[in-house]
């Protein structure tokens, strides 16, 4: 007889923390007084915001870091934790607009992102392990790009064609193969990426922060900052604790831009993706599920992606639309999407659920640009883990007389609609790609085993 699938509630939280130190212990108390003038203000305490407060104190700066909440509210904590090559952009968009060499610059600073994040989260003289004692737990396994109908399948022949011409390795996968690889009869062909990898991103998320601390940041929690005037020689900014003078402002808020900065709500387009996590698994049931440990995600408009946590469980997210939802229903919905891909879970507890923002340009390319006195960095769409900490810096160095990083050197247009902020048009759009999906999988192009 075979027993009811677990219909116990996940709990709305992040089960990424349950295994990190807490980043708010580089924090400076709350009951020190501001400096009244620094050279540099970061907005924002994820990776991009780490990464440059962290890279302008090594230059000598000195460096103060806002964050309107605590460090762990932002995206840089809840996500999937993917180190992966690749943007929101499709490979055949890239070309087209930017010829075959402008593509190959482009997945080269891809490739640079993952190595830069590689080279952070393992020993070395530049790890974070060493010098902070928190080990990001990166796992060097690639990732599975999975076809869920034989269109998709098909689409994915012409995918490595063009990375293959782009010097970027990639392995085609039929449909047994993808069997063997990954123990489910959901897929009808993938492609296997080597380069890149997962880490845990909260405890990366801390070992930033640690690090920042330990180059001279000052980082202030529960500090938004609630204006910016230009004044002579730079900036003041304001907040509710006192105002700061400043040169430079970087602004690393990415989805989670408020009004206080209108010219980039009128161009980052914000997007909600959500995950949830099984309990810890039997290791036999773990490794029938993960495979060789490999991220993995669909070719879906409406994705799903997920990979096995260092403490042993299931973390699967997705979007499942761009409508207004609870979080009880979509971690259902993504319950129910885990276990059509992998039956082997029916009986296993989805114990957490949590949601986050990314932000993505129209274009799906990531961005650098100075707007209102504010160096922004945005727009990573979904490829944020293997960009954020490379741009980061490399926006840095390039407001101190380097080069501008790739993303800085193309127009950034506001959105091509009335917008600023709050993205009315996206649930039309989810319609559309929700179709295609349908047509996608329709009939018998669906793989069922």
């Amino acid at each position: 007889m075979l027993r009811a699938a677990p219909s116990q509630r996940p709990q709305h939280a992040v089960a990424w923390h349950e295994d990190a130190p807490n980043p708010s212990s580089a924090a400076t108390p709350p009951s020190e007084p501001l400096p009244t003038s620094v050279d540099w203000i970061v907005i924002g305490g994820g990776f991009s915001g780490l990464s440059a407060a962290r890279r302008a104190a090594e230059r000598g700066a000195r460096v103060l870091l806002l964050e309107k909440g605590e460090l762990r509210d932002g995206a840089s904590s809840r996500n999937g934790g993917m180190v992966h090559v690749g943007f929101g952009a499709s490979t055949n968009s890239i070309i087209k607009r930017f010829g075959a060499d402008g593509a190959r610059e482009w997945f080269d600073l891809s490739r640079a992102g993952v190595r830069r994040i590689q080279q952070l989260a393992t020993a070395g003289p530049e790890g974070l392990t060493s010098s902070t004692g928190i080990d990001p737990n990166w796992s060097e396994t690639g990732h599975l790009e999975l076809a869920r109908s034989t269109r998709s399948a098909a689409d994915l022949h012409g995918e490595a064609e063009l990375r293959e011409s782009l010097g970027l390795p990639v392995r085609l996968l039929d449909r047994s193969a993808v069997q063997q690889l990954t123990n489910s009869s959901a897929f009808a062909g993938g492609l296997a990426v080597e380069e890149g990898g997962g880490v845990q991103p909260a405890r990366l998320q801390a070992a930033m922060a640690n690090a920042a601390r330990a180059a001279g940041v000052e980082i202030r929690e529960r500090t938004p900052a609630t204006g910016i005037i230009q004044i002579a020689g730079g900036y003041e900014v304001r907040t509710p604790r006192g105002s700061i003078r400043t040169q430079h402002i970087f602004g690393g808020v990415n989805g989670y831009a408020d009004r206080l900065f209108p010219a980039l709500r009128r161009r980052a387009i914000p997007v909600g993706s959500f995950m949830i996590a099984t309990e810890p698994l039997a290791p036999e049931l773990l490794a029938q599920v993960s495979g060789n440990g490999e991220m993995r995600f669909d070719t879906r408009n409406f994705l799903s992606y997920w990979r096995p946590t260092p403490d042993g469980r299931i973390a699967f997210g997705g979007r499942t639309s761009f409508w207004p939802d609870s979080l009880d229903h979509i971690a259902r919905l993504l319950t129910a999407r885990m276990r059509a891909s992998h039956p082997q879970l029916a009986h296993t507890n989805v114990t957490h659920a949590w949601g986050g923002r990314l932000s993505f340009a129209f274009d799906r390319l990531p961005r650098v640009a100075r707007l209102g006195g504010v160096t922004h960095l945005s727009g990573c769409a979904g490829s944020g883990v293997a960009l954020m900490t490379l741009l980061a810096e490399q926006t840095i160095d390039w407001e101190l007389g380097g080069d501008p990083p790739l993303p800085a050197r193309i127009p950034w247009h506001p959105v091509p609609v009335p917008y600023e902020g709050l993205p009315w048009f996206l649930p039309f759009a989810g319609i559309g790609f929700a179709l295609e999906d349908w047509w996608n999988e329709r009939g018998g192009t669906k793989s069922r085993g």
